[in-house]
């Protein structure tokens, strides 16, 4: 059998001294807490959308197989929307614009092929929909929409979810302006919703954006 060699403490590896050393000690833990800070820093914080603005949204509801183009104005700060959808020429469906104002629970649906307007209370357990990045949503991942390889060819944009009670949600909003690109919402009562973002301009133009036409009228008690 081989003799062990004799045990040399000038040679015993660092990793076997260092626990009996405070100053050694001191330096790890230095240097791991400065790498666990590079690992977090290189996690975005949820950035923070517009709060108002206005622009075109193309909503696909794939379990009712529906799709509709529509002007939006979008107010989370009084948490409010308006939607006018776009007229399709030689189409036999409805077009409404509608207003939903969540803190009062009031839906006002103008028909805007006969111009007839109802006002109806908001369901219960339906919720202001977030366009933006939502107030709970967590970082996924960051990605580059288009070519990067050609310069203004593309556009780099953050992931987000979120995931409440019987809801999940994933938005993508540009970086660094955080403005919404893309945003899909699964619920059990209303699916899956689909839903891209064009022509956004910040802020809202229109102070009666939210008014509710005069000749709506509540559904006979």
């Amino acid at each position: 059998m081989l003799d062990s060699p004799a045990y040399n403490k000038e040679q015993t590896p660092l990793y076997l001294t260092s626990v009996n050393n405070p100053q050694i000690d001191m330096k790890a833990a230095f240097l791991l807490c400065l790498a666990v800070g590079a690992v977090l820093g290189q996690i975005p914080s949820p950035c923070s959308s517009p709060p108002q603005w206005e622009g075109r949204e193309i909503r696909i509801d794939y379990s009712q197989k529906y799709e509709e183009r529509r002007h939006l104005f979008y107010d989370e700060t009084n948490k409010r929307t308006r939607t006018i959808a776009e007229v399709e020429l030689n189409s036999t469906r409805e077009f409404y614009d509608v207003i939903e104002l969540f803190n009062e629970r009031k839906m006002y649906s103008l028909n805007r092929r006969t111009q007839t307007c109802n006002v109806t209370a908001i369901e219960p357990d339906r919720q202001f929909h977030y366009r933006g990045v939502h107030p709970d949503a967590k970082f996924e991942t960051i990605m580059s929409l288009g070519a990067p390889g050609f310069p203004g060819e593309n556009i780099q944009v953050q992931v987000f979810s979120a995931n409440e009670t019987n809801e999940y949600y994933t938005g993508l909003v540009t970086s660094p302006g955080c403005i919404p690109v893309t945003n899909f919402h699964i619920s059990k009562k209303y699916g899956f919703e689909h839903s891209d973002y064009f022509d956004i301009t910040v802020g809202i133009t229109d102070p009666t954006a939210f008014v509710p036409p005069t000749n709506c009228k509540p559904p006979p008690s």
